[in-house]
C-alpha cells in the first residue's frame, strides 16, 4: 500500500497515542530493570596494575630509547598474560592446595669461649638452626581452568604509559580479586625466565569491590523506557496507515472526485426512550387516547 503521511498526521499519531506511549514506557521501564536484576547475574571487576622497565643507563639518550622500547613491547607483555603459559598457572594455584609458610627458618647462632685446658678462645652454638615451618592450605577455588580465565581477564594501557592493567570480571567480587593479584605473581616469576626482565613493579593490588559492573541498571532501565514508547507510537502510526475510513469530506470531492449529496447526522438514542414506549403501550391498554393521537403524543413525549 503506497500511502503517505505529513507532519500533521504524525502530531495527531502522536496525540492519541500519547497515553499508549506512557503506559507501555512505564511498562518498558519496570520490565527491564526487574528482568536484568532477575535473569542477570551481576558481575565484578578486580584490577592490578604493573610496571615492567629494564635497567637503564645513565645516558639521557639512552634512558629515551628505552622507555619507548618498553612502552612498545607492552603488547608482548599483554599478550603473555593472556596465553596459557600464565593462565594455566594461576589456574593451578588457585584451584590447588599451596605450601604457605608460618615460620621463617633461623640460622645458628654462635657464641665463644675461653678453654682453659687449651689456653685458646674456641666457638660454640649458643642456638641451634631452626628449619623454616610450612602449613598446607587448602584451594580457594574449585573447577577454574585456563579456558575460564581467557573468557574474563582483559588487559588494558594508556597511551604513552609504561603501566598497563590487568581486569578481571567475574561473578564473585572475592574470586576476581584473587584472579587478579594471582595473575600478578605468576607474571612476575614468568616474565623474568621468558625474556630476562626482573624489573616487575606492581603498582597497585587487586581489591574487592562490592559495586556489581554489569548490567547497568540505569541504561537497561532508559532503554526499556524507550523500546515501550518506541512501539506504542509504532503501533498508532500503524493503526493511522491501515485506517481505511474516510474522515475528512475534502476527500471525497477532491481525491475521489465524487459529488456531496448531503450530510447524516448521528443521532444518539434518547436516554428516556424505553420509557415512553413503555408509557404509550400502558395508555394504548388503558385507551386513555386514540390511535390517531399516538403519532403526536409520542413525539412531544420524547
Amino acid at each position: 500500500m503506497n500511502k503517505q503521511i505529513d507532519l500533521s498526521q504524525l502530531w495527531n499519531v502522536f496525540k492519541r497515542s500519547f497515553v499508549a506511549m506512557i503506559i507501555l514506557g512505564i511498562l518498558g521501564m519496570a520490565a527491564a530493570y526487574f528482568g536484568a536484576k532477575t535473569f542477570i547475574a551481576p558481575k565484578y571487576e578486580s584490577d592490578t596494575s604493573l610496571l615492567v622497565n629494564r635497567k637503564q643507563d645513565n645516558d639521557p639518550n639512552m634512558q629515551l630509547n628505552a622507555q619507548q622500547a618498553d612502552i612498545q613491547i607492552i603488547n608482548t607483555y599483554k599478550d603473555i598474560i593472556t596465553r596459557p603459559v600464565v593462565l594455566e598457572a594461576v589456574a593451578d594455584d588457585l584451584t590447588s592446595p599451596q605450601r604457605v609458610m608460618v615460620k621463617k627458618a633461623k640460622k645458628a647462632v654462635y657464641g665463644t669461649r675461653y678453654n682453659a685446658t687449651t689456653g685458646v678462645r674456641e666457638e660454640y652454638v649458643a642456638e641451634k638452626a631452626q628449619p623454616a615451618k610450612y602449613k598446607l592450605r587448602p584451594a580457594k577455588y574449585s573447577n577454574i581452568s585456563a579456558d575460564d580465565l581467557a573468557k574474563i581477564v582483559s588487559v588494558s594501557t594508556q597511551q604513552n604509559s609504561q603501566v598497563f592493567t590487568v581486569n578481571v570480571r567475574d561473578t564473585d567480587p572475592l574470586r576476581a580479586r584473587d584472579i587478579a593479584n594471582d595473575i600478578a605473581k605468576v607474571f612476575e616469576k614468568k616474565i623474568a625466565t621468558i625474556m630476562s626482565i626482573s624489573n616487575v613493579s606492581v603498582v597497585s593490588k587487586a581489591t574487592a569491590t562490592s559495586t556489581p559492573v554489569s548490567p547497568r541498571l540505569k541504561l537497561m532501565t532508559i532503554v526499556g523506557l524507550v523500546l515501550g514508547v518506541l512501539v506504542a507510537f509504532i503501533w498508532g502510526l500503524i493503526r493511522e496507515l491501515t485506517d481505511q475510513t474516510i474522515k475528512d469530506i475534502d476527500f471525497i470531492t477532491d481525491d475521489l472526485g465524487l459529488v456531496n449529496l448531503g450530510i447524516v447526522n448521528y443521532v444518539q438514542r434518547m436516554r428516556d426512550m424505553d420509557q415512553a414506549i413503555e408509557a404509550v403501550k400502558s395508555n394504548e391498554d388503558n385507551n386513555d387516547f386514540g390511535e390517531a393521537d399516538f403519532p403526536q403524543r409520542s413525539r412531544r413525549r420524547i
